[in-house]
């Protein structure tokens, strides 16, 4: 069975109509066993059948545990494809096919509510933008606003490590001035040039330039300018 459908199958369901009413008015047993045990047509009109019968259901199931028609059609094609693989080995025990069907559907909700969410690129772009505003007022490129919204952990984090790529263009002392303004909130010049055995005015030289350089990046050059 693996062999004869495809996704491409599922979407072109049913592909023979009408359907022969010998198998169209077929109850469960008497399809399971054509599907098994009968010719590969009769396995086809036969799956045909119980797709046409039932997709229906399996859809407004799906949909009645997810958001969105999209999502409902994405899990119940997921629904299909389980059953293109296993019903070749479907043993008949007297449980409705129906019944399988929507066992099949309930994993499948399952899997789709605990599988990690997809960010899209809109939120990707808007958190790293987020994160380059707060290097930028954090190293007071910019005028700052009386109040800043406070930025999520996560945003944070991402500022962190972006900050670290871009002060990998400045020199050692820059970077540590950089690093102690930035990371341990030492902004006073005298306290900064005590950590780093250097004059405070030469401090003020060293922090100018390195404001100079990080200011002309071109990914916090766009912020600032703006």
């Amino acid at each position: 069975m693996q062999q004869l459908w495809s996704m491409q199958a599922i979407q072109n369901w049913p592909l023979h109509l009408p359907l022969p009413r010998s198998i169209k008015d077929a109850d469960d047993e008497t399809l399971i066993h054509l599907i098994t045990q009968g010719s590969q047509s009769e396995s086809e009109r036969a799956l045909e059948t119980i797709y046409a019968r039932h997709h229906q259901d399996v859809w407004r199931y799906v949909r009645s545990k997810v958001g969105s028609p999209g999502d409902t059609d994405e899990i119940a094609a997921a629904v299909w494809l389980v059953v293109l693989e296993k019903i070749g080995d479907f043993t008949w025990t007297g449980v409705p096919i129906k019944s399988w069907l929507l066992s099949i559907a309930y994993r499948k909700v399952l899997e789709f509510s605990h599988r990690p969410q997809l960010v899209s690129l809109e939120q990707l772009k808007e958190e790293r933008d987020q994160a380059l505003q707060y290097i930028v007022t954090q190293l007071q490129l910019v005028e700052q606003p009386e109040a800043r919204d406070p930025v999520t952990p996560d945003i944070k984090r991402q500022a962190d490590e972006l900050l670290h790529q871009l002060i990998g263009r400045l020199s050692k002392t820059e970077r540590q001035i950089i690093m102690l303004i930035y990371f341990e909130a030492v902004e006073n010049a005298a306290e900064v040039g005590k950590r780093l055995g250097i004059n405070k005015n030469t401090i003020r030289v060293y922090h100018k330039r390195a404001r100079d350089k990080l200011a002309s990046c071109p990914e916090l050059r766009q912020l600032i300018e703006t």
